[in-house]
């Protein structure tokens, strides 16, 4: 068992003769397929933590089997077997794993940070402004009450004369009307008596005008087509002749048409004040709501006057029973001896009718309209906030989905990379590590041809460069999407930070500067007083003359009406939404090359050792190349121009320039990079090269201690060239 773990047959040889240790050989220096039950003894454990991190962060956020706890510990354990199983057998698994642990950490990884500062953002400032609105609506609710209260008192004030003559004065007319019956059936009819219009009797007309404008209005705006009928009948009784026509003494008339307009008038103040009240409640809605445009209009129209007080039934139902009323009186009106007669029985109906019937209609049963329309804005307003509850909690389930697409995603890139390593030879493959400049130095330890250094000419026309060189252009290019990313998802961000303080300093303002107690005082004065003298005169007065007085002092707390916001938590903001802001700006904005790098050096390198080195042997042999190459080209060139004297011409046309040898001339030069190698062809400043005493010709320290020191042109000039 410890030979199959710690011994591989065919290194042990190798191993010893380098005098390498057994942890150095088997950590630093064996393949991927060495070793390969101590590897899959080690690689378990890893694999094992490794799929667990998986599952909490990714497969997790599904949790498809979460409606049965077996199978979700089932399904739980599978996946994070299967995972350490592959990572300790597969070493492609493997390194795709690890590979996707670097990638979730560089640009590949920003849509994941994407999707936890998404749902941050859900589960903190965003359900923040949700409460802190919820706490909004919850306060104008409850101050809408609150005035629908004191409404109420300011209908029982604008009522309160009627029904208590009703309630009074109509029982006090029945016993007056036993004990004189005797006597009146005595007098002669019909009564004559002289009356006119007052004033009194104009103003209830202006009152029932303007309740029958209002009505109208109410008609043409709420009209349906099934109403059609209705309004042809409502038309053709009111084009019936009134009621008090049928009689012909001026005092029968006025008394019956008193009655049918103080009748209407009851209902008619009632609607009038109904209409005024909510309409100033509805414009008081809006200004508190001004920072909320778009849910101000949804809350503040369920205060219409139009639906709440119901001009047009309130006006019909007063039509028709003043109407009926008057009708059913004036038909028992046959004769003064019968009316008397017949008041017991009317006061009855009366009491019953008036007192009771009136009272419900025109302040309990408004007052019930209202209440139910307050509750159904309530629980309007709380299935709004289920419904957006059900979204937020839908859409951190589609980003738990969406994170697992993304890791497939990082995966699957991962998977492509690694191949393409694997497969390409040259894929990426233009780095010098330090075992490319091993390789050389044993070349030049050996006397064969070796490269360094090499020119910068070469670095730029092979696109070579070092794990630790400055970023190219193309890695450039590449980092500006996930720029925008990031500056998109950072506004988001801020925004919503922004809004949610906003919200909070809004609210918390109001419920600090909000009075906790509204007191209301009114008072009413009602007087009816009948002039004359006479029998009759007295009868009428004792009858139906009326002093009413009322005060009504009334406080309401608003105490219950002030909630305290949801204030904003930084420190989860921070933590959950700045911070991977900032992880995301550094290492996928800035460094995400660096992290490219790491993964294809450090990670893939180190666990594929074996293809590291053929990718390295065959840049080194391709540079190799190239060297040579170049070399034997330069070396034909300069033989060219030393047979075709082009040095010497060049060198002539150099000195008979303006400024040639001038102190002009040597300004340039020190500013400029004017001198050009020979063998290579590279500018440099001039007083970096090394010039030929016996020739125009120049070169820089690479070139010239690649020729031993010697200037090559010289060497053609004279011949020498041809015994090396």
């Amino acid at each position: 068992m410890f030979d199959k773990l710690f011994i591989e047959p065919y290194r042990e040889e190798r191993r010893i003769r380098l005098g390498r240790s057994k942890f150095i050989d088997i950590f630093f220096y064996s393949g991927v397929y060495d070793y390969h039950w101590l590897r899959i003894f080690i690689n378990f454990p890893v694999g094992f933590l490794i799929a667990i991190l998986l599952y909490k962060f990714a497969w997790y956020q599904i949790n498809f089997a979460e409606f049965d706890k077996i199978a979700e510990q089932i399904l739980k354990w599978s996946l994070i077997l299967a995972c350490s199983i592959t990572f300790a057998i597969s070493p492609l698994f493997r390194c795709a794993i690890i590979c996707v642990l670097f990638g979730a950490l560089g640009k590949n990884g920003q849509n994941l940070l994407t999707v936890i500062v998404f749902n941050s953002l859900s589960s903190g400032p965003v359900e923040n402004i949700v409460r802190n609105f919820q706490v909004s609506t919850d306060m104008i609710t409850c101050h809408i009450k609150q005035k629908e209260d004191m409404m109420t008192q300011r209908v029982v004030m604008a009522t309160g004369p009627i029904e208590s003559f009703m309630a009074k004065q109509f029982g006090k007319s029945a016993s007056k009307g036993r004990k004189v019956i005797a006597m009146l059936k005595s007098l002669v009819e019909p009564i004559e008596y002289d009356f006119t219009l007052s004033d009194e009797d104009k103003a209830l007309a202006t009152t029932i005008d303007a309740a029958e404008v209002l009505h109208k209005r109410d008609m043409l705006l709420n009209k349906e087509p099934e109403d059609a009928k209705k309004d042809l009948e409502d038309k053709m009784q009111k084009t019936a002749a009134p009621a008090w026509n049928k009689f012909k003494s001026k005092l029968s008339k006025l008394l019956s048409m008193r009655m049918h307009y103080q009748c209407n008038e009851v209902f008619d103040k009632g609607v009038k004040k109904c209409h005024e009240t909510f309409r100033d409640m509805k414009n008081k809605c809006y200004s508190i709501l001004w920072f909320l445009p778009l849910f101000r209009g949804h809350i503040c129209d369920k205060f219409d006057t139009l639906q709440i007080c119901q001009v047009s039934k309130k006006v019909g139902e007063a039509i028709t029973f003043c109407d009926q009323m008057t009708n059913q009186v004036l038909s028992r009106t046959k004769n003064l001896d019968s009316d008397l007669v017949d008041a017991h029985n009317l006061t009855e109906d009366i009491l019953d009718h008036l007192r009771v019937n009136m009272h419900y209609r025109a302040i309990v049963e408004p007052r019930n309209v209202r209440i139910y329309g307050i509750k159904e804005v309530k629980y309007r307003i709380a299935q709004n906030f289920r419904l957006l509850k059900i979204i937020l909690i839908t859409l951190k389930q589609i980003l738990g989905c969406l994170f697992v697409v993304m890791i497939y995603t990082i995966f699957r890139d991962s998977v492509k990379m690694i191949n393409n390593y694997l497969n390409d030879i040259d894929f990426d493959n233009v780095y010098l590590t330090s075992y490319f400049w091993h390789i050389d130095r044993k070349r030049k330890n050996e006397g064969k041809i070796f490269l360094h250094p090499l020119s910068n000419a070469e670095m730029r026309a092979n696109n070579l460069m070092t794990p630790i060189s400055p970023p190219t252009k193309a890695e450039i290019r590449a980092s500006w999407l996930p720029l925008a990313k990031f500056t998109f998802l950072f506004i988001t961000a801020l925004f919503v930070l922004f809004v949610d303080f906003v919200f909070y300093r809004v609210i918390y303002n109001i419920s600090k500067y909000t009075s906790k107690y509204v007191t209301s005082e009114s008072q009413q004065f009602f007087s009816f007083k009948i002039d004359g003298t006479g029998f009759i005169a007295d009868l009428v007065k004792e009858m139906i003359e009326f002093d009413y007085h009322s005060y009504r002092n009334m406080t309401v707390s608003l105490e219950e009406c002030i909630y305290n916001p949801v204030s904003p938590n930084w420190s989860y903001a921070g933590k959950y939404i700045l911070f991977p802001l900032g992880i995301m700006f550094l290492l996928q904005v800035i460094f995400g090359y660096v992290i490219k790098r790491i993964t294809l050096f450090c990670v893939i390198g180190n666990i594929f050792r074996k293809r590291n080195k053929a990718r390295v042997i065959h840049l080194y042999n391709k540079m190799l190349f190239v060297r040579t190459n170049g070399r034997k080209l330069a070396r034909a060139r300069i033989r060219f121009q030393v047979e075709r004297r082009i040095l010497e011409r060049e060198e002539i046309r150099r000195k008979s320039k303006l400024f040639a040898e001038t102190i002009v001339e040597k300004l340039v030069d020190f500013l400029f990079k004017t001198g050009i190698c020979l063998m290579c062809e590279v500018k440099y400043y001039k007083r970096n090269l090394i010039n030929c005493s016996n020739c125009p010709a120049s070169y820089c320290s690479v070139c010239y201690e690649e020729n031993y020191q010697i200037c090559y042109a010289c060497l053609v000039s004279y011949y020498f060239i041809y015994f090396f």
